[in-house]
């Protein structure tokens, strides 16, 4: 199933149920200044940056500093970065006719590229050089099932270089260097499956040969190359809160063959690093708003679990080279070191300034 795109405009190949094209028209660009501060925020001062639903944050979290860098009119739907690039992506899931696209920020300059992706409504997204890889958050009915449509887009020509379907939804995205990874929904005629891309040629491939159907919702890759995957809460079913290894070498797969761990109801998403797995568990029904322990630290290789209590609500978390950072809903900064244990209080940082929270990056 893997394609390689040629560099050809207008070209369109049906294949597979996928469609590839490259566009050679230039959307229509808006400019969105910054001051000075924000500028500096940016590039030297902060070591995070921090989303709520409108706003973009720079932040430092050993000093404290918080600096309002991005007003949105949309929803922010996700943060990629790079140490010469910044890539906002917002829409907004009640209004399909709102704007939908991404703001972009090159190193040392003193506006965002507001940039409209009106082929896809981005969900995801993972930055690599000056390729920007993007999911939609919207199917399309096609024969064989639902299929979702991501795109890869090239910052600095200002232009896009390939697009194409994939079978079922993207629930997950991550990346490492020029190859991302993502786990799709199951759809009526096609399982749920772990796919890679390579963001640079534009190679792409289902990883697991003969998927079943198991709902993969979330997709973490371990610094040391591991790659797993989890079927959390988000699909409620009797497969729910359970963790996976994926084995390159296992043809055909079998997902049960390389379980990991169940993890504690309301699993609902999931951090590695250096061999240990930090999952948040965050009910999305909001029956259960204050979990007692709402993360859970996970050994890889021993598999031995704690679970860790914190007067917080976790929604999204990263990692720094030796400890976790976890942003809960009401703008807190947790962190959790690697060998943390459960009768350590996390060492808790609130920024002035962030009243809630809902997406985080580490600067790497």
């Amino acid at each position: 199933m893997k394609k390689r795109f040629l560099w050809i405009p207008l070209l369109l190949l049906i294949a597979a149920g996928a469609v590839y094209g490259i566009m050679t028209v230039k959307p229509a660009k808006r400019v969105t200044p910054i001051d000075p501060e924000a500028t500096q925020a940016i590039d030297e001062t902060g070591d995070l940056l921090l989303a709520d639903d409108f706003q973009l944050y720079s932040a430092n979290s050993k000093s404290r500093f918080c600096k309002k860098i991005l007003q949105t009119v949309q929803p922010i739907s996700g943060i990629s970065y790079t140490s010469e690039h910044t890539v906002i992506t917002v829409y907004n899931p009640e209004d399909s006719k709102a704007f939908k696209g991404f703001y972009m920020r090159d190193k040392q300059s003193d506006s965002f590229v507001q940039t409209p992706t009106p082929q896809l409504t981005p969900r995801f997204s993972y930055l690599f050089g000056d390729v920007l890889f993007l999911t939609s958050a919207d199917k399309t009915a096609q024969k064989g099932g639902e299929f979702t449509k991501v795109a890869l887009y090239d910052l600095k020509e200002h232009k896009w270089l390939k697009e194409w379907f994939v079978p079922g939804g993207v629930e997950s995205v991550k990346g490492s260097g020029k190859y991302v990874y993502f786990v799709t929904s199951n759809n009526a005629e096609t399982s749920s499956n772990l796919y890679k891309a390579d963001v640079l040629s534009g190679e792409w491939g289902k990883q697991i040969q003969e998927a079943r159907r198991y709902p993969l919702d979330q997709v973490a890759l371990d610094t040391n190359g591991d790659i797993y995957m989890m079927i959390s809460q988000r699909t409620k079913n009797e497969w729910s809160n359970k963790i996976y290894r994926f084995n390159p070498g296992q043809n055909p797969y079998e997902l049960t063959k390389n379980f990991v761990s169940n993890t504690r109801p309301y699993s609902y998403s999931m951090t590695a690093l250096q061999g240990k797995m930090l999952i948040l568990l965050h009910d999305v029904t909001n029956t259960n708003m204050e979990l007692e322990k709402p993360l859970s630290l996970l050994n890889l290789k021993s598999r031995k679990q704690i679970h860790l209590a914190w007067d917080h609500r976790p929604v999204d978390a990263d990692a720094f080279a030796d400890e976790y950072v976890v942003l809960a809903e009401d703008g807190t900064l947790g962190f959790v070191g690697l060998n943390a244990t459960a009768d350590e209080p996390l060492r808790e940082v609130k920024l002035d300034g962030l009243a809630a929270g809902k997406r985080i990056v580490v600067k790497k």
